[in-house]
Order: structure tokens, then C-alpha cells, then sequence
């Protein structure tokens, strides 16, 4: 019973956009999390695109993507062997254990970048309907194709929680351990006219780059430090050009004034 709960609580959390990343923490309770990065890169806000998008989680999902292959490889194999489940001919068969093989096959080749697009899809519970149609028409039922992809659905999820989840709340959790920051602390309610609001940007990715969904582009971190450091470079450069310049004509002003009562004579 208590996997079966645990089971939808993930369900729940994920067709919902409910995990609990930083972002979503900002929101509840910013007087406690502030202006925090992402544990993993130190570097972007945490939300779920962020997740799949983050270059510090890329070995991470190369290890979901894997294991959720080979688990259902043996998954498949299973349901062969039981032929209530399923009964296909050996040509079938072969283009079943392929579909599988090349799920992931996007990100799984050594010349492919992370991410592919719809592990969006299957974070939230959702099958993409590509590789649905494929399957369907490979096992030719529809109930079996219900059947595998829940199953698959379940070991992705399932990995993606052991491998990316549950170690990123343990560091989120040493994290709020040297903040000070307790459970008893998130369940405490605080007074309308202390809370502090905090609004996320909604973003979207697109080669590698974050924009807002007007097209404006979102710089990361780093990029906002050298863009500040040339601006405040420019800025001193103008400053000594300027001063120089004030200062040399205030210097020829003294000198011309200088000049003209020096040569007045007193009787």
C-alpha cells in the first residue's frame, strides 16, 4: 500500500508541476530561500526545465536514459515469455526490442546533445505520441500498448527519482541545514504584510539559450557579471577621459586668469 501511495504522490507531483525545486520553494516561502541557484551548477534558477536542461545533470540523464532501456529490455522480455500478455512473430519481436533500444536513442549517441524534447512530456506522465503510434503498430493492441508504455513510464520515472531527484534533495537539504532552515519552519505561516512575494518568469529553451516568452532573451549569471564589468570599464574609461579634459580646462582658466591681473600695474 505505502508504494502504491508513494506511486501517486510522484504521479501527482509530476502531471502537476508540483516537484518541489527551488523555484517553487522562492514562491512559498522567499524570506527562507532568497536569491538561491541551483545546487548542482550554482549558477541558474532550478525549475523543472532547468532539470533537464542543467550541464551538471548530463552524465545524470545518460544514466536514466540507459537503465531505463535496459530495465525495459528485461521488461519486454517478460511479456513475451507470458503469451497471454502478448504474441508476436519473430520479425515483430525484433522491431519491438528496437523500439526500445532507440527510445533515447537522441541522447544516447556519443555526437547528440541533451535534451531530447519530450522527456518534458514524460516528467509530467505523458507519453509521446510518436513513439505511442510506433509501438501500436509493432504489438498491434491496444491494450498491450497501454500496458508497455505505463510500465516504461514507471521505470523512467522511477530512475529519474533514484539518479536526479533524491540525490538533489540531499544537497538541497545540506543546504538548508546550513541556512538554519527546518521543516518546522515551512509549515510555519507567516503574516500577510511579512511575506514577500516572488513571481517566476516563465522560460523556454531554445539552442541552448533561456527566453522569456516574449523572446527576450534571459542571460545566465555569468553573463551578467561580464556585461556589468565592461559597462563599469567603459564607464571608468569616460570618467578619466572626461575628468582629464574638465580638469585641463579648468587649468587654462587659472592660467588666463593668472595672466590678465598679472599685468595690471598699481600706482
Amino acid at each position: 500500500m505505502s508504494s502504491i501511495n508513494n506511486n501517486f504522490i510522484k504521479h501527482l507531483k509530476l502531471t502537476n508541476n508540483l516537484l518541489p525545486t527551488l523555484e517553487i520553494m522562492k514562491e512559498r516561502r522567499y524570506d527562507l530561500y532568497g536569491d538561491v541557484k541551483c545546487r548542482m551548477c550554482l549558477e541558474e534558477n532550478e525549475d523543472d526545465d532547468h532539470l533537464i536542461y542543467c550541464q551538471q545533470l548530463r552524465d545524470k540523464w545518460l544514466m536514466v536514459a540507459n537503465n531505463t532501456i535496459h530495465k525495459c529490455d528485461q521488461m519486454l522480455k517478460d511479456l513475451l515469455s507470458q503469451e497471454k500478455h502478448l504474441q508476436l512473430n519473430q520479425e515483430d519481436t525484433q522491431r519491438l526490442i528496437l523500439w526500445n533500444r532507440n527510445f533515447f536513442i537522441h541522447i544516447t549517441c556519443s555526437n547528440q546533445e541533451l535534451p531530447i524534447p519530450f522527456i518534458h512530456l514524460m516528467l509530467r506522465n505523458f507519453f509521446p505520441k510518436e513513439r505511442y503510434r510506433k509501438l501500436k503498430s509493432i504489438v498491434k493492441s491496444e491494450k498491450a500498448t497501454l500496458t508497455i508504455t505505463t510500465l516504461f513510464l514507471e521505470i523512467f520515472i522511477n530512475e529519474f527519482y533514484r539518479i536526479i531527484w533524491q540525490p538533489r534533495c540531499n544537497l538541497v537539504t545540506e543546504w538548508e541545514h546550513t541556512k538554519g532552515i527546518k521543516k518546522k519552519d515551512l509549515k510555519k505561516k507567516i503574516p500577510a504584510n511579512q511575506r514577500i512575494t516572488y513571481e517566476r518568469t516563465p522560460t523556454q529553451q531554445v539552442e541552448g539559450n533561456t527566453y522569456d516568452l516574449k523572446g527576450r532573451r534571459i542571460l545566465k549569471h555569468n553573463e551578467q557579471w561580464s556585461i556589468a564589468l565592461e559597462k563599469t570599464r567603459q564607464y571608468v574609461n569616460q570618467f578619466i577621459r572626461e575628468g582629464n579634459r574638465v580638469i585641463w580646462k579648468a587649468y587654462n582658466n587659472i592660467k588666463t586668469y593668472k595672466y590678465r591681473y598679472s599685468s595690471f600695474s598699481f600706482v
